[in-house]
């Protein structure tokens, strides 16, 4: 039986009623985690448990970004919950299909797989295809390459997940390598690190973990919660920078450093413009 968790921020507890209760029966799995974000007073946690359903397990915290969440999440699920691996992560904005059992049944073998959702399937995914191949034709399964040496020199993350609507761990990364990643996380200005999308943290720890593809397929409905905000290309290579400057110091690996070469390029370009 497996896990189930989902995280989000405070101001977005009403889709826990709204989406994760019907992934919950659906999937019905041994326990359910849900990590609730930006909490930082007791009053705040009175009050969502009011509304809330009595039949999970919450964790409150006030970690302040989404890639600060994921490493609390390890961290506390192999702490707190004694638990290893075999754990779904949803995001909390969507709800997987009647089917998705079954798809998890085949994907499981791999180890760790992702999910997309069939809006954006429907509006080509071409973001991931260009950066996948196919692995199994008779399940619509794809392989995303978590590292793409080509991305130094286009656009995107060269350290990518793929597809993440949700997320499936066999085994749980080490405390090691969480506490590792975390160290560099630390080194982006805490304001911007919600600009290194976490699709960016996972990839890196799937290749620190010896992962070199991802395998996803379609089996969820992304409702677009509607609360984000776009952010200019300076501050978001700003945060890409420091993160692969803090992998670079972390771990020592010329992948990192050609990492934070390409942000700094991109740095540099987006001040000589602002100066035009």
């Amino acid at each position: 039986m497996v896990i189930l968790v989902t995280y989000l921020p405070f101001y977005r507890i009403h889709e826990i009623a709204e989406f994760f209760v019907k992934n919950i029966e659906a999937i019905k799995p041994e326990r359910a985690v849900i990590f609730i974000d930006n909490v930082y007073h007791e009053k705040q946690k009175e009050l969502a448990l009011k509304f809330l359903p009595n039949y999970t397990d919450y964790v409150f915290g006030n970690w302040g970004s989404r890639n600060d969440t994921w490493i609390a999440m390890f961290k506390r699920l192999r702490q707190d919950y004694h638990i290893a691996g075999d754990v779904i992560f949803i995001d909390s904005d969507n709800v997987v299909t009647e089917d998705f059992l079954e798809h998890h049944h085949v994907l499981r073998p791999y180890g760790v797989y992702g999910i997309l959702d069939h809006e954006c399937w429907a509006r080509g995914a071409q973001q991931f295809l260009k950066r996948c191949f196919t692995k199994d034709r008779e399940h619509a399964i794809f392989m995303y390459k978590v590292y793409e040496p080509k991305n130094y020199f286009r656009g995107g993350s060269p350290f990518f997940w793929g597809p993440k609507q949700v997320v499936y761990f066999g085994s749980l990364p080490s405390e090691g390598l969480i506490d590792r990643l975390n160290v560099a996380l630390m080194h982006v200005t805490p304001y911007i690190r919600n600009l290194v999308s976490d699709e960016s943290l996972l990839g890196v720890m799937a290749w620190l973990m010896g992962i070199n593809c991802i395998p996803w397929t379609v089996a969820s409905h992304h409702f677009h919660h509607g609360s984000g905000r776009g952010a200019d290309k300076q501050l978001i290579a700003k945060a890409h920078a420091q993160f692969a400057k803090g992998l670079w110091s972390t771990f020592r690996k010329k992948e990192f450093l050609a990492y934070y070469i390409k942000y700094k390029a991109i740095m540099l370009r987006e001040d000589a413009k602002a100066l035009i």
